[in-house]
């Protein structure tokens, strides 16, 4: 077998691994995570104020006697905080959203993941909100996949949303239909939705986060740091790192293939790693060029770094 067809990564829908070099939009077995790049460029990138009027948009009003989260960590959060396919804050904020919505109309404790994404993916179709950094192009993810395996998964964990199947005893909800999950905001997911936010409430451009919800989202962070999701702890270091004068892609890029704690998870997932060191060392280059991406993603939409592309200017601070 070939080297290049040993650069892996795990699909977060199929759970296949794939060579990242050689398709890097998504997954080829499922096509987790492709979507047409332009989508949006010809659409005018604002809200109207009728679509800003549509309920399920606007922030959700209080919900009695929500769960407080629970914090799911493993390996790879404690070493990367969010996976690598987490860019964006205002995609799951939007689930959080319709979420809590659902939650509030139908007085129920939990909502079925399958009705959830039919009124999700409805209403991105409605307000043509696949321009957006972290929505999907329907045309080619009509279910919405992506912002179930990559956002509200990543949620989950982050104990903003709670997810459940319908039956106990199921070893990995993930690999149950829709219909078989029940999902709820919780207290504190509700608290972030609750949150005004630049793109459904102000109508601005730019996705980036208002200054109260970067608030919010840091001290939320650096509380769940302390459980072991170390999302907080990773923006940091790139935080830091980028302050000292390096750039986000090559310097970044180096510094986690050179990062003894994220090359010791590689070699702890990948017996392929342990076994060669040239697939270890082309399996650390593919996951430091992602998780730099996601990483200095998000900290552009936190206003820390400047959201422009190839600008790694600090114009905040974390």
């Amino acid at each position: 077998m070939s080297l290049d067809q040993e650069n892996r990564i795990r699909c977060g829908k199929c759970n296949t691994e794939f060579d990242f070099n050689k398709n890097r939009d998504g997954c080829p077995l499922c096509g987790f995570g492709k979507r047409n790049q332009n989508i949006g460029s010809e659409e005018v990138k604002t809200l109207t104020q009728e679509q800003k009027n549509i309920e399920f948009l606007r922030m959700p009003p209080p919900i009695k006697l929500l769960k407080e989260g629970h914090v799911i960590s493993d390996g790879e959060t404690k070493t990367w905080g969010a996976w690598l396919m987490f860019n964006d804050f205002f995609a799951p904020k939007f689930l959080c959203r319709v979420l809590a919505w659902k939650m509030h109309k139908s007085k129920s404790g939990s909502i079925l993941l399958s009705h959830l994404m039919s009124d999700a993916t409805n209403l991105i179709n409605q307000c043509n909100l696949s321009y957006l950094k972290g929505f999907p192009n329907l045309e080619k993810d009509k279910d919405g996949n992506r912002l179930v395996y990559h956002f509200l998964k990543t949620f989950v964990g982050m104990g903003l949303i709670n997810a459940e199947t319908v039956e106990k005893g199921i070893e990995d909800l993930w690999k149950e239909d829709w219909d078989s999950i029940k999902v709820s905001v919780t207290k504190e997911g509700l608290e972030f939705a609750q949150i005004k936010n630049s793109i459904f409430d102000l109508g601005t451009e730019e996705q980036i986060l208002t200054p109260e919800e970067k608030d919010w989202l840091i001290e939320y962070y650096k509380t769940i740091d302390e459980e072991g999701y170390k999302e907080y702890s990773v923006l940091k270091e790139v935080y830091n790192f980028l302050k000292d004068g390096n750039n986000g892609n090559q310097d970044l890029w180096s510094w986690f293939e050179n990062n003894q704690k994220f090359k010791k998870y590689i070699l702890s997932r990948s017996g392929r790693a342990r076994n060669d060191e040239k697939i270890f060392k082309k399996q650390v280059h593919n996951y430091a060029r992602s998780f730099a991406s996601a990483k200095v993603s998000l900290l552009r939409e936190l206003g820390v770094v400047k959201d422009k592309r190839n600008d790694y200017t600090i114009i905040g601070g974390i």
